[in-house]
């Protein structure tokens, strides 16, 4: 039997070998191959960089600017100094003129009037106010749900609710407390300043006893 048509040595197991030792070499040499061509960034050079490429556009607007900022302010100059001559008038040139100064001076009267509404507005809706309707809101949207509140996803505001109610009721508690001492301050004070009708002193007498036959 002829077992040497697939390879070119003598033994099929000693071609397998160089075929196995030929390729790995082959891979090996695949790995450490580097790049003939250097794509690494170039070396800064600062020397070389005393302008950028668009150093003529950014010189020519600057130049422009300059120009424009120098005619503006020759016109500024022109326009203040020149002289404010106003021809003299010569007999009424409308019949209507008060009427049209009155219209004018009624107009600039509404105009500051509008302009100081504008200036002293205020706002309409308070953040503080919307924010408490929004809390009191989210008090029957709590007590209306079932599945949030039993998931537990209302806890943080139910806590919240029930501190707020605590404090209130506390406060209410507080007042009603004070307001009972005043009214009993006040009362003592009263009684202590007037006088006792009942005394003997001021009855100018002996006190009558019903009881007495």
């Amino acid at each position: 039997m002829n077992r040497r048509t697939d390879t070119t040595h003598g033994c099929p197991a000693i071609g397998r070998r160089e075929h196995m030792r030929t390729h790995l070499m082959h891979r090996q040499r695949l790995e450490n191959m580097r790049s003939a061509l250097d794509t690494s960034a170039p070396a800064p050079m600062p020397h070389l960089q005393l302008y950028g490429r668009d150093y003529a556009a950014k010189k020519r607007a600057t130049t422009e600017a300059a120009f424009s900022d120098l005619k503006m302010i020759q016109s500024i100059a022109k326009i203040m100094t020149r002289d404010s001559k106003i021809p003299q008038r010569k007999g009424p040139v409308s019949l209507n003129a008060d009427g049209r100064k009155q219209e004018i001076y009624r107009i600039m009267k509404e105009n500051h009037q509008l302009l100081q509404n504008i200036e002293t507005c205020q706002p309409v809706v308070r953040t503080s106010d919307m924010m408490r309707w929004d809390r009191i809101r989210k008090r029957y949207v709590i007590n209306a749900s079932h599945s949030m509140r039993m998931a537990g996803e209302y806890d943080d505001d139910i806590m919240r609710i029930r501190d707020e109610d605590h404090r209130k009721r506390e406060s209410m508690k507080r007042s009603i407390e004070l307001r009972r001492n005043k009214y009993a301050k006040d009362r003592e004070a009263m009684s202590a300043s007037m006088p006792n009708l009942h005394s003997p002193k001021l009855s100018g007498g002996e006190q009558y006893d019903p009881e007495d036959p």
